[in-house]
């Protein structure tokens, strides 16, 4: 047997076979400047389990580019948002070309006159659609290997105390805003691209301003929309840093920096997309 310590990676557990978690004071502390987690392991190295090492390899990896690939749409999508401030044909100009509406004379839509019309909206549409179904999927098969790994079981250490494995905050965040954020998204789908849902108003394609104001004069919207927008930040704080990790990015020199970036891009998302649903609310933006 013997000790591994492994350095904290929030905010995904860590996923390792035949492995104990034990409280970093339960074992002989470990000089360096770091906290990390102990991790009592039985040296195995059958086909089997570098077979299901190579597997989270590649989950997380999947998990990571997902992850960004969803956060530039954000931000590209939040800064689009914004032209609600400039009035209804700057919005309604943004909204159409995004969806691909806008005749080729006019400009047409995204990326014309390399993909006509809708061509390149309906290819985004299924690339992101890809993405979020492989990010949940990757997110589910670690949490469930993890939970697997660790088990129900109360392990006895050194001083007589019987320790169960403990879940992190950070992990528990992930895994329920996981849960928030995907309520979200089909709840905005419904309301603002397929028109399912209307509160507030009779929604038009035609008119995006006017669908926005009648959404957001109503205060369980703006607050459904808030909720969403917190989970999403507290995704992305977390998720940014450990998709950097993961995908080899991160060192000890640019720990500090790159977690300082995924706090402001967290920020950047909350600020920016609900300001413009703030200023519906209070009266700043009108019919």
């Amino acid at each position: 047997m013997r000790i591994i310590p492994v350095p904290k990676m929030e905010p995904f557990e860590q996923t390792v076979q035949n492995c104990v978690f034990y409280a970093e004071k339960d074992l002989p502390a470990h000089k360096t400047t770091r906290k990390f987690e102990y991790i009592l392991c039985v040296a195995n190295s059958t086909q089997t389990q570098k077979s299901a090492s190579r597997s989270t390899v590649a989950l997380k990896v999947t998990m990571a580019i997902t992850g960004l690939l969803f956060i530039a749409f954000l931000l590209v999508h939040m800064y689009g948002n914004l032209k609600m401030f400039l009035g209804p044909e700057e919005y309604n100009h943004y909204a159409m070309w995004l969806k691909g509406e806008i005749p080729a004379e006019q400009g047409g839509g995204l990326l014309n006159p390399i993909l006509p019309g809708s061509t390149a909206v309906w290819g985004l549409r299924i690339v992101l659609l890809v993405s979020v179904i492989l990010h949940m999927y990757s997110a589910f098969t670690l949490w469930s290997r993890a939970k697997t790994a660790r088990g129900s079981v109360r392990y006895k250490v050194g001083h007589g105390v019987k320790l169960r494995p403990q879940k992190t905050y950070a992990a528990q965040t992930m895994r329920w805003g996981g849960v928030i954020i995907v309520i979200w998204l089909v709840f905005h789908l419904l309301q603002f691209t397929v028109l399912a849902v209307q509160p507030g108003g009779t929604y038009t394609h035609e008119e995006p301003y006017n669908n926005m104001v009648y959404a957001f004069s109503l205060w369980w919207i703006w607050l459904f929309y808030l909720v969403a927008m917190l989970a999403i930040a507290l995704h992305v704080r977390h998720g940014v840093y450990s998709a950097l990790a993961t995908l080899g990015l991160s060192t000890q020199a640019r720990y500090n920096a790159f977690r300082a970036i995924a706090l402001i891009v967290a920020l950047l998302l909350v600020i920016g997309f609900m300001a413009p649903p703030t200023a519906i609310l209070f009266g700043a933006i009108t019919l």
